[in-house]
C-alpha cells in the first residue's frame, strides 16, 4: 500500500497507513430498563464496551487494558473492565469486539479513560513493525516512548465529549459510543530498520450514536438459544480468555445467517437448531451488524463448538507463501494456543494429510489440493515447543479457507479475465510469495489472472486501482486465464479517502490563515508524510501542496484535538476552528493530522477532501 520510501521513514509511513489502529469502545446498550440491584434504586443502563482496528503494518500491539471508566458530569467515575484484559489490537480488522458487559447508573456521561499498561513484567508489550518488506522487526521496550523520549510503561488517555452531546445511560433507551485511538495521529516509528522507535501521543476520538458503526464480534460460552426468536445469547468471554465474566449480549439471526458448528456448515435456522443441540456452554463466536433503528445487533457468521479458535487445538491464522506437497509456508498474523495465549510468529511451517479437513468459508467442503499460494486460512492442529510448525494432519484437524483480499492495478480487463500488476495480498508484498507449482504457467503477479466470476465489471478498465475478494485457484490448476475466482470487485478510485500529514518536528502554523468557511488549508511544509489514501492506493502530495480539507457536515461532525493524551471533541465546525486558533494563538503546535471522508470525497484536481471526522494532535 505504501510506496517505497528510504528506511529511515518508512516504518512510520507504514504504521500512519493503517489509519486507525483503533481502540473503538462500540458502547450498546441492550435490555435496559434495570433498576435498584443493590443501588438504593439507581436506575441502571446495561452498557456493552468493544475494541477494534483497521488493517495495516503493525504486525503486533499487544498491551494490557487494565481499567476502562466512564465519567459522569456530575463527577461520578465508573469502572466498566471486569478485569485486566491482554489485547493485541493489531488483529482486529475492520469490527469491533466486545470485551465487556456492565450494568452502571444511568445519566449523562460526559468522558471516558483508558489505562494501558506496557510494562507488565511478566508479559510486557509486544509491538512489531513491518520493516517495508513485509518483515517483522521487533521494539524494544526501551524504544516505546512518549513525546518527551521517557520510556512508555503505563498510558492513561481521556476524552472529553462535547458538552452538546454527551453519552446518555437511561433504562430503555440503547446508546452507542466509538472511542477510537487513532493510530495515524497518535504513533509515530523511527529508526527502520536498526531499531525501530515508536513514540505514542495518543489521541482518542469519540462519537456518540454514530451513523454507521462497523460489525461487532462476540466470543464465549453459549448461554442460551431461543429458536422461536431467533436468537441466542453469549456470556463474553473475549480475546480467547479460558474464564471471567465479562457480560451477555443477545443476537439475532436470520435466513442469511451462516452457521459452522463442529465444522460442519448450515444458513438460517438450521444453524440456529445445531447451535441449540450442543447446549450451554458451548464455545462460539459470532460476528454481526447493529441494525441502529432498532438497537439490536443482527448475526451474519457464527462458530461454534470445534471451529472455534479457541479450544482444544492450536489456531494459525494467515496467507500461504508456498507449497511443496503436503507442507505449506504460512505467514503467521496470529496463533492462538489452546490454553489461550496469542503469540505472534512470522512464519510456520503446516503440514496437512488426506485426513485433515478442508472448509471454504461461506461455501462448504474443499479438499487439500484447494490450498494454495496466496490463500488466506485458518489451520486447526498441535504447535510444537517451538512454534515453528503446525501438524493439521489426521481426524479432527482443520484448515479453513477464508476469503482473500488482492490490491492491484489492471491492465486489461474483460468478462473472461481481468488481468492485475498485483501488489499486494491480504496487505503483504507480492515479493514474498512463492507461486512455484500453482499452474501451468504457475501464477505471475505482474500479470496476475483474476476469474470476474460472472460478476459486473462497470469501468473497470486499464489502469483502474482494484480490490479483488475471492479465493485461489486450487494448488496446480491456475491456467493462464485463470489464478483466482472474484466474488467482489471494487474499483477504489472513489473509494472513501484520508489524508494523513506529520510534523516529527512539530509546526507551530499547521494550516493557512485565514481559515475557510466550514474548512482548513493545510500547510505540508517541514511535514514528513502528507499522503492521500485511497482503498491501499496511497497518492503522496508536495510539501507546496495546500490541501484543502471542508468539513462534510459543518453543525454535525466530528472535529478533535488532541494535547498530550488529553482529547476535546466538537461537533460544529466553527467552534473546531475557534479552539484550534486560540490553541495556536497560545503558543502549541501540531505533530499530526488526519481527515476522513466518505466515498468520492476526494477530489485530485483541487485537492479538496470532504470529510466528516477531522483530528489535529497538538503538542
Amino acid at each position: 500500500m505504501i510506496r517505497q520510501m528510504g528506511f529511515a521513514i518508512r516504518g512510520f509511513l507504514q504504521i500512519l497507513e493503517s489509519l486507525t489502529l483503533a481502540v473503538v469502545l462500540a458502547v450498546g446498550l441492550a435490555s435496559c430498563g434495570m433498576s435498584s440491584n443493590g443501588d438504593n434504586g439507581m436506575s441502571m443502563g446495561a452498557v456493552n464496551i468493544g475494541v477494534t482496528d483497521a488493517a495495516g503494518d503493525f504486525l503486533s500491539y499487544s498491551v494490557d487494558v487494565t481499567s476502562l471508566t466512564l465519567t459522569k458530569a456530575n463527577g461520578t467515575v465508573v469502572e466498566t473492565l471486569p478485569q485486566r484484559a491482554r489485547i493485541d489490537f493489531a488483529q482486529l480488522v475492520d469490527l469491533t469486539e466486545f470485551v465487556t458487559g456492565a450494568t452502571i447508573p444511568a445519566g449523562n456521561y460526559v468522558s471516558a479513560t483508558l489505562q494501558l499498561d506496557y510494562a507488565n513484567p511478566t508479559s510486557p508489550a509486544d509491538i512489531e513493525v513491518d520493516d517495508g518488506n513485509g518483515n517483522p522487526l521487533k521494539v524494544a521496550a526501551a524504544n516505546i516512548r512518549d513525546g518527551q523520549g521517557n520510556q512508555v510503561t503505563t498510558m492513561s488517555m481521556t476524552v472529553r465529549l462535547d458538552n452538546a452531546k454527551p453519552l446518555p445511560i437511561a433504562p430503555g433507551i440503547p446508546a452507542l459510543l466509538d472511542l477510537d485511538f487513532n493510530l495515524a495521529a497518535s504513533n509515530t516509528v523511527t529508526n527502520v530498520p536498526t531499531a525501530p522507535i515508536v513514540t505514542v501521543s495518543p489521541l482518542l476520538v469519540a462519537d456518540v450514536n454514530p451513523d454507521a458503526p462497523k460489525p461487532h464480534r462476540i466470543r464465549g460460552p453459549l448461554d442460551s438459544v431461543d429458536t422461536q426468536a431467533g436468537t441466542f445469547t453469549l456470556f463474553l468471554r473475549p480475546f480467547n480468555l479460558i474464564q471471567g465474566n465479562h457480560g451477555r449480549l443477545t443476537f439475532f439471526t436470520d435466513s442469511n445467517t451462516t452457521f459452522e458448528v463442529d465444522q460442519v456448515t448450515y444458513v438460517g435456522s438450521a444453524g440456529l437448531a445445531a447451535l441449540k443441540a450442543d447446549g450451554p456452554l458451548t464455545a462460539t463466536v459470532a460476528i454481526g451488524t447493529f441494525d441502529l433503528p432498532r438497537r439490536s445487533f443482527i448475526a451474519t457468521q457464527v462458530l461454534a463448538g470445534s471451529s472455534v479458535a479457541f479450544g482444544t487445538d492450536d489456531v494459525l491464522t494467515g496467507n500461504v507463501l508456498s507449497r511443496s506437497g503436503n507442507t505449506l509456508v504460512v505467514k503467521g498474523a496470529a496463533l492462538v494456543r489452546n490454553p489461550g495465549a496469542l503469540i505472534f510468529k512470522d512464519t510456520v511451517t503446516v503440514t496437512v494429510d488426506s485426513a485433515t479437513k478442508v472448509i471454504k468459508e461461506g461455501v462448504g467442503i474443499a479438499a487439500i489440493g484447494d490450498i494454495s499460494v496466496g490463500q488466506r486460512v485458518n489451520v486447526f492442529g498441535k504447535l510444537n515447543v517451538a512454534a515453528t510448525a503446525l501438524d493439521a494432519t489426521g481426524t479432527g484437524s482443520l484448515v479453513r479457507l477464508l476469503v482473500t483480499q488482492l490490491n492491484g492495478v489492471v491492465s486489461s480487463a474483460s468478462s473472461g479475465a481481468i488481468v492485475l500488476n498485483l501488489a499486494r495480498i491480504d496487505g503483504r508484498p507480492v515479493g514474498l510469495f512463492d507461486f512455484t507449482g500453482t499452474g501451468t504457467p504457475k501464477a505471475d503477479p505482474a500479470s496476475y489472472q483474476v476469474n470476474p466470476n460472472g460478476l459486473p465489471l462497470g469501468i473497470i478498465g486499464n489502469g483502474t486501482p482494484l480490490k479483488v475478494r475471492g479465493f485461489v485457484e486450487p494448488f496446480g490448476a491456475a491456467t493462464a486465464t485463470d489464478d483466482f475466482k472474484a466474488i467482489t470487485l471494487v474499483d477504489t478510485t472513489n473509494d472513501p479517502a484520508a489524508l494523513v500529514v506529520s510534523w516529527p518536528l512539530l509546526q507551530a502554523s499547521p494550516f493557512n490563515s485565514p481559515y475557510p468557511p466550514s474548512g482548513l488549508v493545510v500547510n505540508l511544509t517541514n511535514s514528513q508524510l502528507h499522503d492521500v489514501l485511497r482503498g491501499g492506493v496511497d497518492v503522496p502530495l508536495l510539501t507546496t501542496d495546500t490541501p484543502t480539507v471542508q468539513a462534510a457536515n459543518p453543525t454535525r461532525g466530528l472535529f478533535v484535538i488532541g494535547t498530550n493524551g488529553t482529547v476535546q471533541v466538537y461537533t460544529q465546525m466553527s467552534a473546531y476552528q475557534t479552539a484550534l486558533q486560540s490553541s495556536i494563538i497560545a503558543g502549541r503546535m501540531a505533530s499530526g493530522f488526519v481527515a476522513f471522508g466518505g466515498p468520492g470525497s476526494y477530489d485530485g484536481t483541487t485537492k479538496t477532501l470532504t470529510a466528516g471526522v477531522i483530528a489535529t494532535a497538538l503538542q
